[in-house]
């Protein structure tokens, strides 16, 4: 389905820094209404304000605070979407925490909290969007995965593991959501200049990679901006992420070797 972003009613997560950021101020470029969500509420108000000082004679940009874990925030943000943008056309899943350590090493906490952050508030939140998204003028979803949920990389099992499970239920919403009229597009970053490494949950390890330079996060919203436009189901927009992808599909037992390198 081809898509018109002007005058879209965007739910977006993660909004106050990385992907995120870069996602509003493309967006908005492009004519779009946002509701904007992040746990740093000075930073979302920093872009709030950004955006209309460039944008807003005509559109509408409006910030929620909060833990997305938090069920409380989700109604929130969802039910601020209704009452400030009348609608809701596309939710925008890119909330996210990472953690690198080995298996053996990840701790309880890091575990579940990966999980709740990652997989279990995004399906949550498109689970209490989805009524309105029926609703919504060329609905879509958008869920935000990683190269890693993709292929199992050492020191990143537990953060690949919830991005595997956000890549395997959007393949499951794109089925089921298709009756409704809705798109979901899967989106797989591979290494992006963001705050990921200054963030981490936790970080008692890491694999020495050959030396791959880091695309720019408005490279990647640029990217998924145009993959929402043309109606797109998956985009990896990190070229060397797309060949480990082909390796590995095409040479599982070579990927499994190389990764054990990596140890």
């Amino acid at each position: 389905m081809k898509r018109l972003l002007k005058n879209s009613r965007i739910l977006l997560t993660g909004a106050s820094s990385g992907i995120g950021a870069a996602l509003a101020f493309t967006l908005a470029k492009e004519g779009a209404n946002l509701v904007l969500l992040a746990r740093r509420e000075d930073r979302l108000r920093e872009i709030a304000e950004q955006l209309q000082n460039q944008y807003g004679h005509s559109q509408k940009f409006v910030t929620v605070s909060g833990d997305i874990t938090d069920l409380a925030i989700r109604q929130c943000v969802v039910q601020t979407a209704l009452e400030q943008l009348g609608g809701l056309d596309i939710l925008i899943n890119n909330a996210g925490v990472g953690a690198t350590a080995l298996v053996e090493s990840t701790t309880e906490e890091t575990l579940r909290r990966i999980f709740e952050v990652n997989f279990f508030a995004l399906v949550e939140l498109t689970q209490r969007a989805l009524p309105f998204l029926k609703l919504g003028n060329q609905p879509m979803v958008v869920n935000l995965s990683s190269i890693v949920g993709l292929r199992g990389v050492p020191h990143y099992g537990v953060y690949g593991a919830a991005k595997f499970a956000v890549s395997g239920i959007s393949e499951a919403m794109r089925a089921e959501f298709s009756r409704y009229g809705i798109d979901v597009l899967l989106v797989c970053p591979g290494t992006t200049q963001t705050e990921f490494f200054d963030v981490l949950y936790q970080s008692s390890s890491a694999p020495d990679m050959p030396i791959h330079h880091a695309v720019t996060a408005e490279y990647v919203a640029i990217r998924i901006v145009r993959a929402m436009k043309k109606g797109k189901h998956k985009i990896i927009p990190y070229f060397q992420a797309i060949i480990l992808d082909y390796l590995n599909r095409f040479a599982p037992c070579f990927t499994d070797w190389i990764m054990t390198k990596y140890v």
